[in-house]
């Protein structure tokens, strides 16, 4: 009787039948498959970059790529991501009205995007500037910034029509103008409302995400280019830190979607 008893024992410490909290029986390979069902299996990030000079990376002297090329070691270095890839249509200058042409140029890179990245609207602003630089009125920029709220929302349609998941995040605009002027204190007024109106557009779509970086360049010269209009390389790296901030808030749309 102590000979099957020692027997049983052996058989049980071999790991033939292993029990569970609960009491119940639990097969090896079963509990091999529950630990990697909770691991996250690592992916290939795709992301498309569009926009104006902030895009391109103007200013940045250490030429990295501007914030969107200081973004990618971030979101490479987040679990469930192997590698992250990107396709830059940025373009110094560029203004609203000319992106929709770049988006239907480039359809088949927006439908594998898993993150489109946007900044635009600097130039609109500058727009009114340059044009009405003797009459310059709250008026004209609210006049300008309805339009460029409705192309917005035309260009998130079109967006959403070749890609319905990606994750759209739209980047704020800053004030550059406090030192070239500053006789027009009103501009931060202006750039908050400019920037209330696109986070609104934003707020009827799914999966899309307002950056302000306004804050980060209040008195803070030492974070423009010598231009004194775009950031330099401590000023992207800055607005990259800010994106993966906003990203990580909503991890779930980009790292939990990974998971499988």
């Amino acid at each position: 009787m102590r000979r099957w008893g020692w027997l049983l024992c052996c058989w049980l410490l071999a790991g033939c039948v292993s029990l569970s909290a609960g009491g119940k029986p639990e097969r090896p390979h079963e509990a091999a498959v529950k630990q990697t069902e909770a691991k996250p299996l690592p992916k290939d990030i795709h992301l498309v970059a569009l926009g104006d000079s902030l895009t391109e990376g103007v200013g940045d002297g250490e030429r990295k790529g501007g914030y969107v090329g200081r973004l990618v070691p971030l979101l490479s270095a987040e679990d469930g991501v192997r590698t992250v890839t990107v396709a830059n249509f940025g373009k110094r200058g560029r203004r609203i009205a000319e992106l929709e042409p770049v988006i239907h140029a480039h359809q088949a890179e927006l439908g594998r995007a898993d993150m489109i990245l946007i900044t635009i609207g600097g130039n609109d602003v500058m727009n009114v500037v340059r044009s009405h630089f003797l009459d310059l009125s709250r008026q004209r920029f609210q006049q300008a910034m309805e339009i460029f709220a409705d192309r917005l929302d035309h260009l998130l349609i079109s967006l959403r029509t070749i890609n319905p998941d990606a994750v759209i995040v739209l980047v704020g605009l800053y004030n550059p103008f406090s030192t070239t002027l500053p006789n027009i204190p009103e501009i931060n007024d202006v750039i908050t409302e400019w920037n209330k109106a696109s986070q609104a557009v934003l707020s009827r779509y799914d999966r899309t995400i307002f950056v302000d970086i306004q804050d980060i360049f209040i008195d803070r010269d030492e974070l423009l280019h010598r231009d004194e209009f775009h950031p330099n390389a401590a000023g992207y790296e800055q607005m990259a830190m800010r994106v993966h901030e906003a990203l990580d808030q909503q991890k779930e749309w980009w790292v939990g979607s990974l998971l499988q």
